[in-house]
């Protein structure tokens, strides 16, 4: 049962007890609201209801979806909404102008004034628009990704609200070297994007290097790509029970990843009995930012956002053999 049908049957039910009343309580003033559901449980492709400015629309709820509210270009002319320039959407050298309005959007917990952006091209393909968690008034956001296991394990990670405005996000962290990385669960990909100035401090303190023939395309909003290739790292980041350990390097964007070499056959870095001490230095600034693919977490069946304890759950089974991908 979707959230719609969760609010209609709600609504029905108190329409039935409304009748049997009499006719002096049968008031608005009286009526009890519909109650919103404390947890929703969506696929990688469900979308939600939400009311925009009195008009009916679908919603994608996405985990690694950052700023405000995005709508798509047909939907902000059918809502009426003057174009007014906000902030820019920026991929490297590929720039996104979009405009932002504030409008009445309710989940069906009462309508609130939010900015609501759009651009030119559209920002989901099966939906009118996106949002992110930070931004819906459910208490719990539970993701199926798959049948569960014989045998899962429950692990917990905290979550952290990151930047403000259109660089609100909404990640767990980690310590790589002496900095906090943060890991945002980007369910919409299956590799681990980071940029080029990430890529540098990765490599550094983890020891990187390419995976020769690696090149690949990542896909960003708006039908915007990005070339990239992939780096492993020598000793993986753990993040709870995952192990970090491959990355879709964003190759010319913003920077270029000059500290990350390419592997060589048989190199000392990547031998489990090797131990090396490396003198690089950190260059460049990173955003210290990495999206986690689905790939990162194919063993697990269930992820949960605790919106009001600030905390990821993750049900996964055994963690996969990291020489079963090399």
């Amino acid at each position: 049962m979707n959230i719609l049908q969760i609010v209609k049957l709600a609504v029905s039910a108190n329409a039935t007890a409304l009748l049997c009343l009499p006719l002096s309580a049968q008031s608005p003033i009286n009526a009890p609201p519909a109650l919103l559901p404390d947890e929703i449980t969506l696929t990688l492709e469900s979308v939600v209801p939400v009311t925009v400015n009195g008009i009916e629309l679908r919603m994608e709820i996405r985990p690694d979806a950052s700023g405000f509210p995005v709508i798509n270009p047909d939907i902000a002319a059918r809502l009426g909404l003057e174009p007014r320039r906000g902030a820019d959407f920026q991929f490297g050298p590929v720039v996104v102008p979009t405009s932002v309005q504030k409008a009445q959007v309710d989940f069906g917990a009462g309508a609130k004034e939010m900015k609501l952006s759009w651009a030119d091209k559209a920002v989901s393909t099966f939906a009118d628009g996106v949002v992110g968690l930070y931004d819906v008034p459910f208490k719990r956001v539970t993701y199926e990704l798959a049948e569960p296991g014989a045998v899962e394990r429950l692990q917990i990670l905290p979550l952290k609200v990151r930047g403000r405005g259109v660089n609100k996000r909404l990640g767990t962290e980690s310590d790589v070297g002496r900095k906090t990385m943060t890991f945002i669960f980007s369910l919409g990909r299956t590799e681990n994007l980071i940029t080029a100035p990430t890529a540098n401090f990765i490599a550094t303190h983890q020891e990187g290097g390419f995976v020769e023939d690696s090149d690949g395309l990542a896909a960003m909003n708006f039908g915007v790509e990005r070339p990239t290739r992939d780096m492993r790292i020598a000793y993986p980041i753990e993040l709870g029970d995952l192990r970090i350990e491959r990355f879709a390097v964003r190759v010319a964007d913003y920077g270029t990843p000059n500290r990350v070499g390419t592997i060589e056959d048989n190199d000392p870095r990547f031998d489990a009995n090797q131990i090396l001490v490396s003198r690089r230095k950190r260059r460049g600034k990173p955003d210290r930012l990495t999206r986690l693919g689905r790939d990162q977490i194919a063993h697990c069946s269930r992820l949960t956002f605790d919106l009001e304890a600030m905390e990821a759950s993750l049900s996964c089974g055994p963690r996969p053999d990291p020489a079963a991908d090399r």
